[in-house]
């Protein structure tokens, strides 16, 4: 019998489908794959492989000849490097046999960037750095699988009828928040209410058409959709699907300082911009593959450092015991200096200069073009990303959706300042975050496009400051790091021309892309489980996004989390039910298996 009411669905069902995709997607929205809510982001190989065939592994390499090497190393001649494949390695570092070696101490942890609205993942505005701290006070109710399949985490199992119209949520059993309440189907049903409240609801329309949910019993809900989604279970996977309990909720905006939600972790302190405190949670629900209850350390603290050089720096002199980073200029001396745990090179996210095309000069595709000719994209992964291919459209190799040529345009500055000279040079400022990697990358680029006749300014900026930006429409040119082509489904939040709007009004699609190819091949998508045809769909999406030149695409994007000697198991997890999860996925880790050799 159903104990909780249903919600009437059409007033309301674009509001709460909306918040819980753009909660879940607006992760990589900008330089550290940001995700914002009501605010407005492998097991490790030693190194980042160019081919994208590398194996999702973990642990520290001693061979530096399978290692790429700095630019410096690079024969003066080489135009073009040849790609280098990373070594394969053990799966998981497995704990020590004897259990006191495992438990206890404190890891420090340097993030880039502070989260400045809090940590309610529905009204947060959070980069990857963010991520990585929800991730230990909630756990997600789904989480990615390696073979880009969804797999139940706080959920035990999600089902759905044959044509993908009717969900069934089904949580684990015995589980508690922080606060001692139940995770239980009203908690659930209370999370996607509050869903329905968030203010980005309001960038998106009605999209799965849902019609009702209900509670079935106390651990079962049942989601009806007025059309039929496949992925559907993908938008709980992120902050969209990280479960709180309905006490936090009642805090209001107090809510940002006191998170209460089922992860391994507890937040004692936080003072921004300083450090971030989480403590054991004595009472957490899962255990690791010997069955030795979770988490091994006693406590965390992430210190945010928006400098890359500062925080490479830290880390060097031994200040803190892990960081994460996402550039390649540091590939040597990091796998050389640390034990590197490297994301896979499948579904990384695509770094690229994203612009406005809803006003002058880039809503001409010719002045689009000709800007991607005059970009130099090889010399500037040579210089970023140790000689990276520039890539070939969003997704990278491995993904559904990769091609080795899609039909981009070639370098070719003599074609683009023909353009120039015909069009008029237009001028205009390219936005990007403040770190040293980015503004390096800013200034390359207005170097090649200098050379062109162009006059191009610089306005770096905050994370959240840039991802605002960009939702309301306030740029010509915009740095993104975004698309890890997971899901062609989830990708329409961004791409599809229903979730871009006229300026000044906000929107997810923030190059208010519109696309008749890309929307056909978008709403097909959210329609088949066939795999091959969802690949043939993705391809069409990236030869599409070729001929409009939306974005100039330059990098895939490998994150890492480089570690000192004594720290083990860095994103270790152990699923319940058993599964595996791409490890270093878009640079968010999970920390509740990690333990330190000294304390």
């Amino acid at each position: 019998m159903a104990f909780a009411s249903n919600w009437d669905m059409r007033g309301a069902a674009w509001r709460w489908l909306a918040a819980l995709f753009v909660v879940a997607l607006l992760a990589s929205a900008c330089g550290g794959d940001d995700d914002t809510g009501d605010g407005v982001s492998p097991p490790a190989t030693s190194a980042p492989s160019q081919d994208g065939e590398d194996a999702q592994d973990e642990g520290r390499s001693d061979s530096q000849d399978e290692q790429p090497v700095d630019q410096e190393s690079r024969d003066a001649d080489e135009v073009s490097p040849e790609p280098t494949a990373a070594p394969t390695l053990p799966d998981e570092e497995p704990p020590p046999s004897e259990p006191d070696e495992i438990y206890g101490g404190t890891l420090v942890f340097a993030l880039e960037s502070e989260t400045t609205g809090g940590w309610n993942p529905i009204t947060t505005s959070a980069a990857t750095s963010g991520h990585i701290v929800l991730r230990q006070l909630y756990d997600p109710l789904v989480i990615e699988g390696v073979d880009g399949e969804a797999v139940p985490f706080l959920l035990e199992s999600f089902s759905s009828n044959d044509d993908y119209t009717e969900w069934t949520f089904t949580l684990r059993p015995g589980i508690t928040f922080h606060d001692g309440l139940p995770v239980n189907s009203a908690a659930l049903i209370r999370h996607m209410e509050e869903l329905g409240n968030a203010t980005l609801s309001r960038l998106a329309i009605e999209e799965a058409e849902i019609q009702s949910f209900e509670a079935i019993d106390d651990l079962t809900v049942k989601v009806i959709l007025g059309k039929t989604f496949v992925d559907f279970p993908l938008g709980f996977t992120s902050a969209g699907g990280f479960l709180a309990s309905p006490a936090m909720h009642d805090l209001g905006t107090d809510s940002a300082r006191n998170p209460i939600g089922t992860g391994p972790f507890m937040l004692e302190e936080w003072v921004e911009h300083e450090v971030t405190r989480l403590v054991r949670n004595p009472n957490y629900w899962r255990t690791d593959a010997e069955g030795r209850q979770l988490p091994y350390l006693d406590a965390i603290e992430f210190r945010p450092f928006e400098d890359d050089e500062a925080r490479y720096n830290t880390l060097r002199a031994g200040d803190v015991d892990a960081s994460v980073d996402n550039g390649g200029r540091r590939v040597q001396e990091y796998n050389e200096g640390f034990k590197t745990y490297w994301q896979g090179g499948q579904y990384t996210a695509t770094t690229s200069v994203l612009m406005n095309t809803a006003r002058p000069p880039f809503d001409n595709q010719e002045i689009r073009q000709a800007l991607a000719q005059c970009t130099d994209r090889q010399t500037l992964n040579t210089v970023l990303w140790d000689g990276q291919p520039p890539a070939t459209g969003p997704f990278s190799p491995g993904t559904p959706g990769y091609l080795e040529d899609s039909g981009f345009p070639d370098f070719d500055p003599d074609a683009g300042r023909a353009v120039f000279e015909r069009l008029g040079a237009p001028s205009f400022e390219i936005t990007t975050t403040i770190t040293t990697l980015d503004l390096l990358q800013a200034e390359l680029l207005v170097q090649m496009w200098g050379e062109c006749g162009l006059d191009v300014s610089i306005n770096q900026m905050l994370q959240t400051e840039a991802v605002t930006s960009a939702v309301f429409g306030n740029f010509s040119t915009f740095v993104a790091v975004n698309h890890s082509g997971y899901s062609l489904a989830m990708e329409r939040f961004w791409w599809h021309s229903g979730y871009s709007y006229p300026l000044p009004v906000p929107a997810i699609n923030f190059g208010r892309v519109a696309d008749p190819r890309i929307d056909a091949a978008l709403d097909e998508a959210i329609t088949t489980d066939d795999e091959e045809r969802q690949r043939e769909l993705a391809e069409e999406v990236n030869r599409a996004f070729a001929d409009g030149v939306y974005n100039i695409w330059l990098y895939h994007s490998r994150w890492l989390i480089a570690a000192q000697e004594h720290v083990n198991g860095i994103d270790n997890l152990t699923i319940p039910g058993g599964g595996e999860h791409p490890k270093i996925f878009l640079g968010r880790v999970f920390l509740a298996e990690t333990w330190l050799d000294d304390r």
